[in-house]
């Protein structure tokens, strides 16, 4: 017998919602491997521990029912209009940032869309009836897509668009999905938009909002604490869209233990060197803030010396020990801090790359 697809099928007897067993459920035996018989052989070890001669083992598995379609229609199975961009709205949780127009990746989609002459994977919009223009034509309020609205928009298209009714919160938790599965937002573009939320009391807490988006509650924290950070703070940064998670903890970690200073460096840094990249930023950050702040590599030392690199007259890199465990090399150089990190960012691409780990 072949085990059947729809796992609610498969039930013989057993009364809905009681657990059933393998015999009973008419199922086929399972292939090594799979939770069934993992469970089996924790109960044989079990058993085993415990001393029997003889092991009779009675596993059970539950057998859910298969999963329900999305609350939504597939898009490829709903009517998909031509709209003018002109009757679309944003809304007014759109998290995306100016800057996130401003680089080579939507550059590549404007030119895809030009070159198909329309999007086409199609945006999603709700009616917003109580909006019409002089002209009587419908407006819309965008839920996704807010790249493809831009690049339509700005070369002069119409854009293909689904049209839903939605709910605030239904719009709210589509535009999540769909911006976690497409172009993912930068930490700073989502901890304004879970600050957002909150600050408007969609969700009555952090953790209610965190179940509804399927998002970790510690990293949406973390992100919301990033977004609450002083504006002349952020300032520091080129661009707060290149803010990693990790430099997000390493901030935290030396905030917690000097805000004052780290605000007073940034001011500091502001002066001397104007807005820097975010690497460098938070480099130079730390740098002079609090003691130093180790980031789980071997480089925890808190000097910090003139960015520029000196080389003497000996070999740049020295190979000191190699081994099947491991290689220890010396470079002959000066950096700063933020020199020494991206050269522990190289080393461990290089090792990865060549598969040595």
């Amino acid at each position: 017998m072949t085990e059947a697809a729809d796992p609610s099928s498969a039930i013989a007897s057993p009364s809905a919602g009681a657990p059933a067993t393998a015999a009973s459920a008419g199922l086929a035996p399972r292939r090594p491997g799979t939770r069934l018989e993992q469970a089996v052989r924790g109960a044989a070890r079990s058993a085993i521990k415990r001393g029997e001669a003889i092991v009779q083992i009675r596993t059970t598995i539950k057998l859910g029912k298969a999963r329900s379609a999305p609350k939504h229609s597939p898009i490829e199975h709903q009517p998909v209009l031509r709209l003018d961009p002109a009757q679309i709205v944003l809304s007014r949780w759109a998290p995306r940032q100016e800057q996130s127009f401003n680089n080579s990746e939507f550059l590549k989609l404007k030119e895809s869309i030009r070159h198909d002459g329309e999007n086409q994977i199609p945006i999603l919009v709700r009616p917003l009836p109580s909006i019409a223009s002089a002209a009587g034509l419908l407006h819309f309020e965008l839920a996704y897509g807010h790249r493809r609205l831009r690049a339509c928009r700005e070369l002069e298209l119409p854009v293909r668009a689904i049209v839903e009714e939605l709910t605030e919160g239904r719009l709210v938790e589509r535009m999540h999905a769909e911006n976690r599965e497409r172009a993912k937002l930068s930490a700073y573009e989502a901890g304004l938009f879970y600050k957002r939320l909150l600050e408007a009391k969609l969700y009555a807490s952090q953790r209610k909002m965190a179940q509804a988006l399927g998002i970790d509650q510690a990293d949406a924290t973390r992100k919301i604490w990033l977004a609450s950070l002083p504006a002349d703070f952020i300032q520091v940064f080129k661009s707060p869209l290149e803010i990693s998670c990790d430099d997000i903890r390493r901030l935290q970690t030396a905030w917690r233990h000097d805000a004052a200073g780290l605000q007073a460096q940034a001011l500091k840094v502001l002066d001397v060197e104007g807005p820097l990249p975010a690497r460098q930023a938070v480099g130079r950050l730390l740098c002079g803030a609090g003691p130093p702040v180790g980031d789980g590599g071997s480089i925890t030392s808190g000097f910090c010396p003139s960015p520029s690199l000196s080389v003497d007259s000996r070999a740049v890199v020295e190979i000191r020990e190699a081994g099947p465990d491991g290689v220890t090399f010396r470079v002959n150089a000066r950096f700063a801090r933020t020199d020494l990190e991206d050269l522990m960012l190289q080393v461990e691409e290089f090792v990865q790359s060549m598969r040595c780990v």
